[in-house]
């Protein structure tokens, strides 16, 4: 992992950004940061590294299987397979951003807390080589998310990306650098809830017409898998996200008459991160519906009629 964050992080910036789009964007103050600057290149490689993931998905390792599951359900059109592709290659993308999110996050945390950063000052002011490059994966990713959602996704998942692409964009000014991987740790439930979707997508479901042991061995698979994600989720994106807005809120207010203190960029990621916890709030009352129905189903993940392949 560290070789190819090293890999990216160390590709030389092309030309044109060097020249004339760097030369744009400070000329016309849109970026007024060197720092956003200097790694602009880096954010595209790697946006560009994860739409790679998403074409080598999308081209080689989904289509088998996509047509396997296919051949054994009733709608074969070319929309529905077209659909199952590309969202099992937007949710294999999302899966493995995480991963590389979730290792240079917890990374970062493992070594530092309110020991190396006592002060608010150090934990809004303070930047270092490991929280650039933190910000510069996840503005890549989010970028890319956001791109993509307006294609496959819906508007919630746009906004998403847009909200949180900007929040990082403004910690790599730099700006409350401390605060980046804590907040991605939002990340931790991002495996169960894809393993959920590629559980419901491709595993046998346990129904009134599939009594088979292998459905009934996937469904507790997902049972267990789903519990985890609600658990997850919660404690990381509501517990522990509430908790990180009101304690950046509250260093935020202890220098406010610091000259760095910048308010409009600080509006700018309280209001981004009480959206998020919205959202999260949202998503978490539609997880604990589909909990209920589950229950309600007497433990089966989904109901639908069994297939050939799902016997």
């Amino acid at each position: 992992m560290d070789y190819l964050v090293d890999y990216i992080m160390g590709l030389p910036a092309q030309a044109v950004f060097t020249g004339p789009i760097t030369s744009f964007l400070a000329k016309h103050g849109i970026v007024t940061s060197s720092n956003i600057l200097a790694n602009l290149h880096s954010v595209i490689y790697v946006a560009e590294a994860y739409h790679l993931v998403f074409l080598v998905s999308q081209w080689i390792l989904f289509p088998p299987l996509v047509r396997w599951r296919l051949s054994h359900d009733a709608d074969k059109s070319p929309r529905r397979y077209n659909d199952l592709l590309n969202q099992s290659a937007v949710h294999f993308v999302s899966l493995v951003q995480s991963f590389v999110i979730l290792y240079l996050s917890l990374g970062y945390i493992r070594d530092h807390g309110t020991s190396t950063h006592p002060t608010p000052e150090s934990r809004i002011f303070s930047e270092s080589a490991e929280t650039n490059v933190i910000c510069v994966f996840a503005i890549g990713y989010f970028v890319w998310d956001a791109l993509i959602s307006l294609v496959y996704s819906s508007l919630p998942f746009v906004v998403h990306g847009v909200v949180s692409a900007l929040m990082f964009t403004i910690g790599l000014k730099p700006y409350i650098q401390y605060y980046a991987p804590a907040f991605l740790l939002f990340e931790l439930s991002n495996p169960f809830l894809n393993f959920r979707w590629f559980g419901i997508k491709f595993m046998p479901q346990l129904s009134a017409e599939n009594q088979s042991t292998s459905a009934a061995v996937c469904n507790v698979i997902q049972l267990l898998n789903n519990v985890m994600l609600i658990c997850i989720f919660f404690g990381a994106r509501i517990a522990w996200g509430w908790l990180k807005i009101y304690e950046l809120a509250f260093d935020f207010y202890k220098v406010r008459n610091d000259p760095r203190f910048l308010f409009t960029e600080s509006l700018v990621i309280v209001s981004g991160n009480f959206i998020l916890d919205v959202l999260n709030v949202v998503w978490f009352s539609q997880m604990a519906s589909v909990a209920k129905r589950i229950i309600l189903k007497r433990g089966r993940v989904q109901d639908k009629p069994a297939t050939e392949a799902h016997c």
